[in-house]
């Protein structure tokens, strides 16, 4: 499911300039629309077969108290009688990174990172009907909250913080929280955006609720120029020590500091900055999941049409002497030659191995192909349909 779907009627265009990190935006959907990704039905499977181990993969919550009765196996495992029995007595389950257990979970996620470049993840929430799982709080996240179940009512106030960051915390003034901006109940197929900062707190009514949060853990600006300065590395005079006893800040320290400061801006790139980034973001990130088939390249020929796996970031560059793609889960290199196909992939979802432009032979255009096949990035495809 990408992005367009969760937010239809809406364009992804009109939400950006609209209400991304600005405002919440709560979109009206068809019951069932998300009943491929997870039930209710399903979660005795991922308890049963995942085994999740609490307190970082599942929590039972109630309010701000976590259950207190041994609910956990000799080994670490959530006895799923005892989860049972806390849900009866008003404990909200708590799966975190379900992406990491359920595939369509990992499909979604995916296809948000691909759109978004910034990581994407899933947390699950079954709560029993009449119950308060949280209190007002806030996240350091955007969030897309997907209602898969019943219904729940989210009280939306304004942020204490203007758009927070990972580890930033502030205490929320419960007696009176700040003001509310919307109060609305979701429905099964609903759909509510919540901006990193906006204080919330959901309820449900005389049902019990299935939700999926879907956390959106944004790159900033602060990321991009800390990775320019790392890659800033390459310059000897920013690799130097800081002299001893430097916490006193000596003049000759000072003078040091402006003279290299006003150097920076000559040291700084936004390519490199990206190309650090992407390696932390996408290559050593673990590709999405699919039919991985080891035989997809036994019939490659000239006329044999590849795609783009769905899901997958993908990024060429180019450098003195060599090409390089990025991708989700890997990276290849090679001489600089291969820089016009590999660019070419990046641009295009579905091609042909007879389209790769530059300089290649035909039978590099195939070793190249099945390097991409073998490494996660493409797929075969049987026709040239939607090429």
């Amino acid at each position: 499911m990408r992005l367009e779907e969760l937010l239809h009627p809406l364009t992804p265009e009109q939400f950006f300039s609209e209400y991304w990190e600005r405002r919440p935006l709560l979109v009206r959907g068809a019951r069932g629309r998300f009943s491929g990704i997870f039930s209710s039905k399903d979660l005795g499977r991922v308890l049963h077969f995942q085994r999740p181990m609490p307190p970082d993969d599942i929590k039972l919550v109630k309010g701000v108290h976590h259950y207190s009765l041994n609910w956990i196996n000799f080994d670490g495992s959530p006895r799923l009688d005892a989860v049972r029995t806390a849900w009866r007595e008003g404990y909200t389950i708590i799966i975190n990174a379900l992406e990491k257990r359920w595939e369509t979970v990992a499909l979604l996620t995916s296809s948000l990172h691909e759109q978004l470049h910034h990581p994407v993840d899933a947390n699950l929430y079954y709560s029993p009907p009449q119950t308060i799982s949280s209190y007002p709080h806030f996240d350091v996240m955007d969030v897309f909250i997907l209602q898969l179940e019943g219904s729940k009512i989210w009280d939306v106030h304004e942020p204490v913080m203007q758009l927070p960051m990972f580890g930033e915390k502030m205490t929320v003034p419960q007696n009176p929280p700040p003001p509310l901006i919307m109060s609305e109940e979701l429905h099964e197929g609903d759909v509510l955006y919540l901006p990193r900062g906006h204080v919330h707190n959901p309820r449900t009514t005389t049902t019990a609720s299935l939700h999926l949060t879907v956390g959106v853990n944004v790159m900033t600006w602060i990321d991009l120029f800390s990775a320019a300065i790392s890659a800033a590395r390459d310059d000897v005079r920013f690799r130097r020590a800081l002299p001893p006893a430097f916490l006193d800040g000596t003049t000759s320290m000072r003078e040091k500091f402006r003279g290299l400061l006003d150097e920076l801006p000559n040291t700084l790139d936004m390519n490199g900055a990206l190309s650090r980034l992407a390696e932390q973001l996408i290559v050593s990130a673990p590709p999405p999941p699919g039919d991985e088939n080891p035989a997809d390249d036994a019939e490659l020929n000239m006329d044999s049409v590849f795609a783009r796996r769905g899901g997958v970031i993908c990024r060429a560059l180019e450098g003195p002497g060599y090409a390089a793609i990025q991708y989700s889960g890997g990276k290849i290199l090679g001489p600089e030659k291969i820089g016009p196909s590999l660019r070419y992939i990046a641009e295009h979802r579905r091609f042909t191995v007879r389209d790769l432009p530059g300089a290649l032979s035909e039978q590099e255009k195939m070793v190249l192909v099945r390097r991409l096949i073998r490494g996660g990035l493409l797929e075969a495809r049987e026709t040239s349909e939607d090429r």
